[in-house]
């Protein structure tokens, strides 16, 4: 039977490290077994969720020629090994320091906590005018539309599986849409490159933190009766850190409070990503590969 290689990353913000880091490090212990290949050539299809979605684009990525032109890999796509610094440029351009913290939390009660205008331009330097139908695999990316109401499952794959229909939006678009958090960022006003349609995209991990089964739905339609190995990359857990009595008299403010990590959010993603490793494990056909790490309090 034909086998099928799917990547899936979760959503997590700059926790986007962990899976890069993994990544990177899987990436040298393949090479040095002598097993070159891009990821974009391992793995059939890549999915990712926020932050996800970002690593996703920039392992698929063509050859883009910028002044950052030592990021790509001559096949295309970023290098593996370059995903952990480009974190690390995410964090000091995009989400500044933690001296105006206090402000900055202040501020999420009534506007976004930051601008997108700088992690705009972050995009644009990587992926410039590349579209997710210029891909180098493909892709399913998550997005929810506030105008709709709507799951939207940004996306490139084969013609045979319905690609033709798809729309297609440009990468730094769809960077933008699926980590998009609410409170984070405003949500992203985005239109399909070849269509007339308007979106109002937020992070797609308010429904779909873990987008593995997603990717497992997509992966069956691409290639039907195959063996479907599945390569799912979390973004570090937290244990439970709420005193129960105090949540005894919680109200609106504190289920909400970034203070506390927005524990309603908290709450309802841990519970996806759960359900979906659980629900995995026992599909038929299916076999899955889970990696996370537990992070300190």
């Amino acid at each position: 039977m034909k086998k099928f290689f799917i990547l899936s990353i979760d959503g997590g913000g700059l926790r986007g490290i962990i899976p890069s880091v993994f990544l990177a490090t899987l990436k040298d212990m393949l090479e040095n077994r002598g097993l070159k290949k891009p990821y974009h050539k391992v793995f059939n299809l890549m999915a990712g969720t926020s932050t996800g979605g970002l690593i996703s684009l920039a392992l698929s990525v063509p050859l883009y020629k910028t002044p950052n032109g030592n990021l790509y890999a001559p096949e295309g796509g970023i290098v593996p090994q370059k995903l952990p610094e480009l974190y690390e440029t995410l964090a000091d351009r995009a989400f500044p320091g933690n001296r105006q913290h206090v402000w900055r939390t202040i501020r999420q009660f009534f506007t976004c906590k930051y601008t997108a205008t700088s992690f705009q331009t972050i995009l644009f330097e990587l992926f410039g005018t590349c579209t997710l139908k210029n891909a180098l695999t493909n892709l399913l990316l998550t997005s929810f539309d506030m105008k709709s109401m709507q799951p939207i499952f940004m996306k490139k794959r084969t013609t045979e599986a319905g690609g033709e229909s798809d729309p297609d939006f440009f990468m730094v678009d769809a960077a933008l849409a699926t980590i998009s958090v609410p409170t984070y960022f405003p949500p992203a006003h985005v239109m399909p490159v070849d269509d007339r349609a308007n979106y109002c995209l937020v992070d797609g991990g308010i429904f779909c933190i873990n987008p593995a089964m997603s990717a497992l739905t997509e992966a069956r339609k691409i290639s039907p009766k195959s063996e479907y190995i599945l390569l799912s990359l979390g973004t570090g857990t937290q244990k439970e850190e709420y005193s129960t009595d105090a949540m005894n008299r919680w109200g609106f403010f504190n289920w909400i409070a970034p203070w506390l990590g927005v524990p309603l959010i908290t709450a309802v993603g841990e519970g996806q990503r759960i359900s979906t490793n659980h629900m995995l494990k026992r599909y038929p056909g299916v076999t899955l590969y889970r990696y996370d790490v537990q992070l300190d309090n």
